[in-house]
């Protein structure tokens, strides 16, 4: 609800600026009314797409544009004076705004699963196993820190050389069970954390992202891709975090 409000009040203040912003060019004519329309139009939509408020409706910035100028055109021609080029800034602040919201919607980064362009200020993750950008919304699996294809696919991340898991986490136990998936030390590669000495087979450490299961201890020596969370937005600003 909060966060519906908040819209709203976006969306009537970049109204109220636009419409007043325009009522004071249509005062000085129509050859400043038509350029400050399509200036006007450019910018309105410029930060209408920064605070994200229709990005499922890009045809809804033109048509707010074109209604806005249009009452500033009207108060001004029957409040003050009349010129007829004026009315054209209405078509001025709508092919403004179009043309605005057309490079915004082919700049936009897609999912790389989806192929959903992501809104201005959405979220999206870079996978650390197949290292593809992909959305928050159903494209990320949270709990499993890897893109759904990945985690349905079970594709790896951890090295598959004996000498890294050697290093990592000892040789290759001759005994006891993974404490995941239960599979004897004659079935699976089972390796012992280094920390609270349980064993794990190297499918369920890697399935893990290198975590123990029991301890929350992680393997040393991790990918770089595991050893941070990767968020993105639309414009690239990345936030890293262990």
């Amino acid at each position: 609800m909060n966060r519906s409000l908040e819209r709203f009040a976006l969306l009537a203040g970049v109204i109220i600026l636009l419409c007043s912003a325009q009522f004071g060019a249509c005062l000085a004519g129509g050859p400043v009314a038509l350029p400050v329309a399509l200036l006007l139009s450019v910018g309105v939509t410029l930060l209408w797409a920064h605070f994200d408020l229709s990005s499922d409706r890009p045809w809804l910035p033109p048509l707010v544009c074109a209604g806005a100028v249009l009452l500033s055109v009207l108060l001004a021609e029957f409040s003050f004076r009349s010129d007829f080029a004026e009315w054209f800034s209405f078509l001025f602040a709508a092919a403004g705004s179009g043309l605005t919201m057309f490079v915004l919607l082919r700049s936009r980064v897609r999912c790389a699963l989806c192929n959903r362009r992501l809104a201005t200020q959405a979220l999206s993750f870079k996978c650390p196993r197949c290292h593809m950008q992909v959305c928050d919304e159903a494209c990320w699996s949270f709990e499993h820190r890897r893109c759904t294809l990945c985690l349905e696919q079970r594709v790896p991340v951890l090295p598959t050389g004996e000498k890294w898991w050697t290093r990592v986490a000892g040789p290759r136990s001759a005994y006891g069970r993974c404490q995941i998936c239960l599979g004897s030390a004659e079935q699976v590669d089972l390796r012992i954390c280094p920390h609270c000495r349980r064993p794990q087979c190297r499918e369920c450490w890697d399935f893990n992202n290198g975590e123990c299961q029991r301890c929350g201890t992680a393997l040393p020596d991790l990918p770089a891709s595991l050893t941070m969370t990767v968020v993105q937005t639309t414009e690239n600003i990345e936030i890293h975090g262990a």
